[in-house]
C-alpha cells in the first residue's frame, strides 16, 4: 500500500506529461511557443494580462504568417484567410471562445446575433433586423446624432484640459441610446457612467476576453445548475429600453412617427416570430454595446493619430474648410470627403479593437490556408491588427501613419487595402451597425476639429489601452481645447 502511494504522484504526472504532449503533437507542426501548443492556460495567461495581442504580433514578425497560440488555436496574418474563413459560404463557424458570451436569462442560455453559432438561427435573426442597418435607413437615425454633436461640443466648449477618451465613450453611449431608443443614456450631461451602464458593457467584454481561452472552465463555474439559474437584476439600461417598448406597444398602431431601431425592430417582428420582446430587449443590448467603446476607441485613435502628424491635421482641416461646412455637418456633405476617409480607414487599420483573432472552427475534411492543412475542428482566424500590417498589401510602411495610402490612383492596389481592411470584421457576421458608426465618425471628428484646436497635453503621449477584455478599452487621453475664432 506505501508504494503504491509512492508511485501513484509519478503516474499522475506521467499521464499529465503525456497529455501535453499529445496536446503539442495535433499541430506540431505550426510555430509557437511550446507551452501555448501544450496548455491553454499559456493563452489565458497572456489574455488575462492583456498581452496576448502583442504576443500573437511577435509571433508573425518572427514565424511568418502562421503561428499557434493555443492547443488548437491558429492565427494567420495572410489576408488569404479573409475569403477563406470569414466567406458566406465557407462553412465555418464560430470557436468555442464565443460560448462564454452567450447571455443567461430566467435559468436559460439565450445566444445574440453575436454569440450563436448555430448559422441559421443566426441567418434568420440578422435577416429579421438588417432593414434598420441599412445605409438608407440610418440616414433616419442621424437627428439623434446630431444632438448628441450639439450636447458634446457644449461639454467641450466648457473644458481647457479634458480626457478625450472617456468624453467620447460618453458621446457615443449617448448617442447610441437616442439612436437605440429614442433618449440618451444621460453620461454627458452628469460626465460619467449612468446607472452603471458603461460598466455593465465592460463586464460582458471582460467577462468574455477572461472566459475565452478557457470556456469548458467557464461553463463548468457559470453555468452548472446552480449558478444559471440565480436571478439577475436587469440592468438600468435594459429596464429603460423595456419601459420604452411597452409605451410604444401600448400605443395605437397607427403611429409610425418614432424614428429609431425600437421603432424598427417592432415592425420588424410583426413578420420575425423571434424578435419577441426578449429579442428586441437583446438586440437593442447588444447594438449600444457595439456602438460604446468600439466607435469611442476608433474616433479617439483616428484624432490622436491627427495630433501626432500636423501635416494630416492641416490638410483635413484645409478639406473641411473649403468644403464650407455648417457646425454640425450632414452626413451627405462629409460622407464623401476623400482626406477625412483616408484619415478614418487609416485611424481604424493602426489601432483595432480586437484583442484576439475572430476564431473561426474548420470544417468537416479539414482545410489549407497558406500552403498548410489544418484538420477539422481547428481553431482558425486572423487577428485584424497583424494582416492591417501585412507589408505586401500594405507596403514597406505598413506600420506607420499614412493617410495617403488610400488615395492611391492604383485600382489594384487600392483593391487589395480594401479586401485586407477589417475594420468591421468581413463576411456574413461583420459589424451590422458599421453604417451608424461611419456615419457617427464622419459627423463628430469633423464637428471638433472645425469648432476646437485640440492638442496633446503631454506631446508625448501615446495612446495606452487595457486589451484583457474582448474589446480594447483606452486608458485616459488628455488633450488642450482651444475654441478656433
Amino acid at each position: 500500500m506505501a508504494s503504491l502511494f509512492t508511485f501513484l504522484p509519478i503516474i499522475l504526472l506521467a499521464l499529465i506529461c503525456l497529455r501535453l504532449l499529445a496536446n503539442w503533437r495535433k499541430l506540431s507542426k505550426a510555430p509557437g511557443p511550446t507551452f501555448a501548443g501544450c496548455s491553454d492556460l499559456w493563452r489565458a495567461y497572456q489574455q488575462c494580462k492583456g498581452r496576448l495581442r502583442e504576443k500573437i504580433l511577435d509571433l508573425h514578425a518572427q514565424h511568418g504568417p502562421i503561428v499557434r497560440y493555443g492547443v488548437k488555436s491558429i492565427s494567420i496574418s495572410d489576408p488569404e484567410i479573409i475569403a477563406i474563413v470569414y466567406g458566406s459560404r465557407a462553412g465555418f463557424v464560430t470557436a468555442d471562445s464565443y460560448k462564454v458570451l452567450v447571455g443567461i436569462q430566467n435559468g436559460k442560455e439565450v445566444p445574440s446575433l453575436v454569440s450563436t453559432a448555430d448559422e441559421t438561427r443566426h441567418g434568420a435573426l440578422r435577416r429579421s433586423v438588417a432593414n434598420a442597418f441599412t445605409p438608407t435607413a440610418v440616414l433616419d437615425y442621424e437627428k439623434w446624432i446630431d444632438a448628441t454633436i450639439e450636447e458634446l461640443l457644449i461639454t467641450v466648449s466648457k473644458k481647457k484640459t479634458f480626457d478625450l477618451s472617456s468624453m467620447t465613450l460618453w458621446y457615443t453611449m449617448d448617442a447610441a441610446g437616442r439612436f437605440a431608443f429614442g433618449e440618451p443614456l444621460g453620461c454627458l450631461q452628469v460626465e460619467g457612467d449612468v446607472g452603471d451602464s458603461i460598466q455593465l458593457v465592460r463586464d460582458r467584454f471582460n467577462h468574455w476576453g477572461w472566459w475565452s481561452s478557457l470556456p469548458q472552465l467557464e461553463k463548468l463555474l457559470y453555468r452548472n445548475p446552480i449558478s444559471i439559474r440565480q436571478s439577475r437584476t436587469p440592468s438600468r439600461m435594459a429596464a429603460k429600453a423595456l419601459a420604452k417598448l411597452k409605451e410604444r406597444t401600448g400605443e395605437s398602431k397607427d403611429n409610425t412617427g418614432y424614428t429609431d431601431l425600437l421603432q424598427r425592430f417592432l415592425e420588424a417582428s410583426k413578420d420575425h416570430p423571434q424578435l419577441d420582446t426578449p429579442g428586441i430587449i437583446g438586440m437593442l443590448m447588444s447594438t449600444i454595446s457595439g456602438a460604446g467603446d468600439t466607435t469611442a476607441s476608433t474616433v479617439v485613435a483616428v484624432i490622436f493619430n491627427l495630433m501626432k502628424n500636423p501635416e494630416s491635421l492641416k490638410k483635413l482641416e484645409d478639406e473641411l474648410l473649403q468644403a464650407n461646412l455648417p457646425a454640425i455637418p450632414e452626413f451627405a456633405q462629409v460622407s464623401k470627403l476623400p482626406y477625412l476617409n483616408a484619415v478614418v480607414k487609416e485611424g481604424m487599420r493602426l489601432f483595432t479593437v480586437s484583442t484576439w483573432p475572430m476564431e473561426r472552427l474548420v470544417p468537416a475534411g479539414g482545410v489549407t490556408i497558406v500552403g498548410m492543412f489544418f484538420p477539422e475542428g481547428t481553431t482558425v482566424g486572423c487577428l485584424p491588427l497583424a494582416v492591417h500590417h501585412n507589408s505586401k498589401v500594405f507596403g514597406e510602411d505598413a506600420h506607420i501613419y499614412r493617410p495617403e495610402r488610400w488615395l492611391t490612383s492604383d485600382r489594384e492596389q487600392l483593391r487589395q487595402m480594401e479586401a485586407a481592411h477589417m475594420g468591421f470584421s468581413r463576411g456574413r457576421r461583420n459589424c451590422m451597425g458599421q453604417n451608424i458608426a461611419v456615419l457617427q465618425m464622419k459627423k463628430v471628428i469633423p464637428a471638433l476639429l472645425m469648432k476646437f484646436k485640440l492638442s496633446l497635453s503631454d506631446p508625448e503621449a501615446s495612446l495606452e489601452a487595457d486589451y484583457s477584455p474582448a474589446v480594447a478599452y483606452l486608458k485616459p487621453l488628455y488633450v488642450t481645447s482651444q475654441p478656433k475664432r
